[in-house]
């Protein structure tokens, strides 16, 4: 097989690694600008490697073609191929053609144009980083991730079956979705939160910059603003290849905010320590009630590929080498730790370390020798 990666940044070099580690019988082609194919080279991650304007060398003989540049690039991409001299290639043997971009609905509508025997399959994995460039490279990237698949109607499976395939190796987990559906979907649970982060962080007022106090942030405000950092260029193409529905989701939140607002303005504030008349916060309630429904919603068992890790909570102390005295006896009894995240940190009182592993029996294993080491561990 071979798997041609058009776009060699943080994804695709990812995918490449994986290749690698495990050693598969399998060519990896590189395509990407000089600099990057040089570093690809160095890094042992690809055995091909083409410039993007080498289109005549790198399609021929390629069984799977993965665009993972921009998504404005990966439209140019597929225009070119429409374009390309067809008899430069064996015409019985079909060359599987797909994407990582993050909307899909104009990517498919190109793509379903290709002619033979090019077939065109969009898809979608949800996993990433802020880091955009192939020195981030990560084998484990995409575990336990969605990868969306958008087939054309009345495509069989088989077609894209190499695809399937390469999204179970890297531990994902396919999800078949209409590009419509797809982009309903991503316009709220991912673009328009974008948008929010980025406004949010944006709009701070000189009251609070210019003395400086927006330094005094908690971790809610921070995290709430994570990924307003964020490059413009990659959300560019996001927002001008979805730009309706995420515009719909962004009118639904500030009608939610506005219901907030009202509600807030209703209560009775306190003056000397007592309520200025009688307790109108019901309608403040609510908002936080539903707020906490759909909050767990997100993690309905079954449901949500992330939340199928099983997580235990551990205790620390604030002392040099906490983490160490926790981490290294799993280590030692040969368990993988699959997520870790650090939380209620503050200086001189105690940290919770929250750890995921990838079965319930790997995390009892753990609590367990914790247990054993003295430490307060629960499962959560």
């Amino acid at each position: 097989m071979r798997f041609t990666f058009v776009g060699f940044g943080l994804l695709a070099s990812s995918v490449a690694a994986a290749i690698k580690q495990a050693k598969l019988p399998t060519v990896v082609r590189a395509v990407s600008s000089p600099a990057t194919l040089a570093r690809a080279k160095e890094l042992g991650l690809a055995d091909e490697f083409y410039g993007y304007d080498e289109i005549k060398d790198w399609v021929p003989g390629s069984d799977v073609i993965l665009l993972c540049a921009p998504i404005l690039h990966i439209l140019k991409t597929i225009e070119n191929l429409s374009q390309m001299d067809l008899s430069l290639l064996d015409a019985q043997k079909q060359i599987l053609v797909s994407d990582i971009g993050s909307t899909k609905v104009e990517i498919c509508k190109a793509g379903a144009k290709l002619p033979k025997p090019f077939v065109f399959v969009g898809s979608h994995p949800m996993a990433g980083s802020e880091k955009r460039t192939l020195e981030y490279n990560d084998p484990s990237i995409f575990e336990n991730a969605y990868w969306f698949v958008c087939p054309p109607e009345g495509v069989d499976e088989s077609v894209y079956k190499p695809l399937l395939n390469l999204i179970s190796f890297v531990g994902a987990n396919a999800v078949v979705f209409p590009p419509e559906h797809h982009d309903r979907t991503m316009a709220w649970v991912s673009h328009m939160p974008q948008m929010l982060s980025s406004t949010l962080a944006a709009s701070m007022p000189e009251r609070l910059v210019k003395p400086n106090y927006q330094h005094y942030a908690g971790r809610a405000f921070r995290d709430m603003t994570r990924i307003a950092a964020s490059g413009w260029n990659m959300w560019h193409d996001i927002a001008v290849t979805n730009r309706d529905q995420t515009v719909l989701a962004l009118k639904e939140v500030r009608a939610g905010i506005d219901k907030t607002v009202e509600a807030m303005e209703s209560l009775k504030v306190v003056c000397d320590g007592k309520p200025a008349g009688d307790d109108c916060s019901a309608a403040l309630e609510t908002v936080f009630k539903a707020g906490n429904d759909g909050r767990a919603s997100l993690f309905a068992p079954g449901r949500n590929a992330a939340a199928a890790f099983s997580e235990i909570t551990v205790p620390l102390k604030d002392v040099p080498g906490a983490l160490l005295q926790v981490l290294q006896p799993l280590a030692d009894n040969n368990l993988n730790i699959r997520d870790i995240e650090l939380m209620k940190v503050r200086e001189n009182i105690a940290g919770t370390l929250l750890l995921a592993f990838k079965t319930p029996e790997e995390a009892r294993r753990a609590m367990q020798i914790l247990l054993q080491l003295g430490y307060d561990v629960k499962e959560r």
